[in-house]
């Protein structure tokens, strides 16, 4: 068994990794580094203003929110979600969260992979 605080868990600012995003962080709460090997375990916070950039991949996100109000585009879809809320991005379509309320918005999402993330192997490599 594994557990763990969210208090925590390191908190990674992605602005500095991706080109495509703009307030955006990241904790990975579990992850294969941790035992978990089919899913990632997210939490994201994006700052007021701030989004992610827009990607498509082969992996499909489930999302739950937990605070703010955001702006999901997928496929030729948008929507704007708020707590409470469930979001499903298939595999391989166009999308992107924005926030567009004044807090900042966080929400937990999964990622299908058996791989610690990229951004712990990077870092584990620099050690």
């Amino acid at each position: 068994m594994y557990v763990v605080n969210v208090e925590d868990v390191t908190e990674f600012d992605l602005d500095k990794l991706d080109k495509g995003s703009h307030q955006l962080k990241v904790k990975y709460l579990l992850h294969a580094g941790v035992g978990a090997l089919r899913i990632e375990f997210r939490l994201f916070t994006i700052g007021v203003g701030g989004y992610s950039p827009l990607e498509e991949h082969g992996h499909e996100h489930e999302i739950y929110m937990l605070r703010g109000k955001a702006l999901f585009k997928g496929g030729d879809k948008e929507v704007v979600c708020g707590p409470g809320d469930i979001v499903f991005i298939p595999s391989n379509e166009v999308h992107q969260i924005k926030n567009v309320g004044d807090e900042p918005v966080q929400f937990l999402c999964t990622k299908e992979t058996h791989e610690p993330p990229e951004l712990l192997r990077q870092l584990e490599k620099q050690k």
